[in-house]
């Protein structure tokens, strides 16, 4: 399954308490460091392949054309790192057993983050059977990461993994991460990611208008319009858990019928004139903590919308009042951070 999450760069990891985890993420970020090649090498070399040399001119329009829209310019993929997989990271997520609350791990400068990411697919699965020696056993689930943001701390390298996809694709993924760069709230990996989804998928359509025209702005718009339905889709699973599961029996059959209720959804989607991206959900594995996990990234974009339509649906205001509102509370919105912009927009318009 595809998910456009942040992850942290493991220098920035510098108080955890696992001398070793520290070690493993060093050497891993040193060797990533390491392969990097100059952006313009790659360009030139004959032999790099004709669509890694198209996508990466992707990258370079949309990180210009993120800057546009008020994000911040950083000195982000002018080196390419050629993976030997589709994932330069592997993130470990954990949810209690019954209740559907996940765990989370405290670090300086970000807060808490309900994830840990490792550079090795075999040490995230350590990671996940160690936290299952705990008291009550918890959920545990290790997924593929493309994608991870430093937040403007270093120089991020381009990595092979973020050139998948189409071009409408490939530039909501540079947004996202631009985003991150500009707007970070503490403690908040939820509101971050939802914020930078949502600049992401409505960057991306403004992308493509530019860009590729009309015809292709069509079929963008139906793509973005499945990603929205399928927040709305894993949103109502979780309220469905929240209502029926409070005994394992009822969990098993929860996540038993979970494959035949996402089917139900798609034919209903395709009535609508939605698409999707191809996305691999193994719902035979799922459990608390994967469904936690991917409800964070796919979200309810309302109060968003209404922030955007106040900007008279302009996303380069929208993003500047996002970003003037977080700096007033020095990094951190008062309260909780959608809360907080609820009471705003009701109380305040847009900047000009």
């Amino acid at each position: 399954m595809r998910l456009p999450l942040i992850l942290l760069a493991a220098l920035s990891l510098n108080s955890c308490s696992t001398a070793g985890y520290l070690a493993e993420s060093g050497i891993g970020q040193w060797k990533l460091f390491n392969k990097a090649r100059p952006v313009e090498d790659v360009l030139k070399s004959p032999h790099t392949p004709e669509p890694t040399r198209e996508a990466i001119r992707v990258v370079r329009k949309a990180k210009d054309f993120a800057v546009e829209l008020g994000l911040k310019a950083t000195s982000n993929y002018k080196n390419f790192v050629q993976l030997d997989s589709p994932c330069v990271i592997w993130a470990v997520s954990a949810a209690h057993p019954l209740q559907l609350e996940q765990k989370k791990w405290h670090f300086p400068i970000v807060g808490s983050v309900p994830y840990l990411g490792f550079f090795k697919k075999g040490s995230a699965e350590k990671e996940a059977k160690d936290l299952e020696k705990e008291t009550p056993v918890p959920d545990t689930w290790v997924r593929c990461v493309p994608a991870f943001s430093s937040l403007g701390w270093f120089s991020d390298p381009l990595y092979s993994s973020m050139l998948k996809g189409k071009e409408r694709d490939i530039a909501e993924l540079v947004i996202h991460e631009s985003l991150h760069a500009t707007v970070w709230v503490n403690s908040g990996v939820e509101f971050n990611e939802k914020l930078a989804n949502f600049v992401g998928l409505e960057g991306s359509l403004r992308y493509t208008e530019r860009y590729q025209g009309k015809g292709a702005l069509e079929e963008a718009r139906k793509v973005v319009a499945g990603e929205k339905l399928f927040g709305d889709f894993l949103h109502e699973q979780v309220e469905l858990y929240k209502k029926t599961v409070t005994t394992p029996e009822q969990k098993a059959e929860y996540y038993g019928t979970l494959r035949a209720r996402y089917e139900d959804f798609l034919s209903a989607a395709a009535k609508k004139g939605v698409k999707f991206r191809k996305m691999d959900v193994r719902f035979s594995k799922w459990n608390n903590a994967a469904l936690m996990a991917s409800a964070n990234y796919y979200s309810d974009y309302t109060t968003f919308e209404t922030m955007l339509k106040s900007c008279g649906d302009d996303l380069g205001r929208f993003v500047r009042w996002i970003a003037a509102e977080q700096k007033k509370e020095a990094g951190r919105f008062k309260g909780a951070p959608e809360e907080y912009l609820v009471d705003l927009v009701k109380n305040a318009s847009c900047p000009e």
